[in-house]
């Protein structure tokens, strides 16, 4: 993701854009919305990005590109496996944890359901770490469904973050609140026996 404080157009343009269509959806954000909340023209703006479409994608990957290089550097060779998806899985919810635009965006691209950006989403941007997640799972327990296993342990990883808007109005009277640390290690926790034989 850009950092916080852009120095150049493009980047404020992707950063402005990620936040819009995390908000608001797709079909909820025009570019003249974009170029407005960036504080540009909307001719400056299609300078920058031929479309909407052009500029979603570009946006999509911005979000996602460091998010996977670093969730792609917890699945080394140099590791014994449950190392690897310790590292995972604690890398995984610390992404979630850090970036509420990031949970968003995420969130309302899987309720929106357009058939031609998910697959865009999960050809280009999922499949670079789903893949090899699954690998990984493979070489722990052979016999499992790998493609199954991954979707049960990210659904894991952000429940509590999706269900984070009704915790305060819970009736079980506890504090929902749970670090990061503690949401990856509650998950392992149910993986370890699985993956170990126990």
């Amino acid at each position: 993701m850009p950092s916080p404080h852009p120095q150049n157009t493009r980047e404020r343009i992707l950063l402005t854009a990620i936040g819009l269509f995390a908000d608001c959806g797709y079909a909820g954000v025009s570019m003249r919305d974009i170029a407005t909340a960036v504080g540009i023209s909307p001719p400056a703006l299609y300078n920058h990005f031929a479309n909407k479409e052009a500029l979603y994608r570009e946006a999509v990957s911005t979000a996602f590109a460091d998010k996977s290089a670093r969730l792609l550097q917890a699945l080394r060779n140099d590791v014994p496996a449950l190392t690897q998806l310790h590292d995972f899985v604690h890398g995984m919810t610390r992404e979630l944890d850090e970036d509420d635009r990031f949970r968003r965006l995420l969130q309302r691209e899987l309720l929106d359901a357009d058939a031609q950006r998910l697959t865009f989403l999960g050809r280009f941007i999922f499949d670079e770490v789903q893949q090899p997640f699954m690998a990984l799972l493979k070489s722990l327990r052979p016999q499992a469904d790998a493609f199954l296993l991954s979707e049960m342990i990210f659904g894991m990883v952000k429940q509590h973050y999706e269900l984070q808007p009704i915790h305060p109005h819970t009736t079980a009277g506890i504090d929902a609140h749970r670090s990061a640390v503690q949401i990856a290690d509650a998950v392992l926790a149910v993986l370890r026996p699985y993956f170990s034989g126990d």
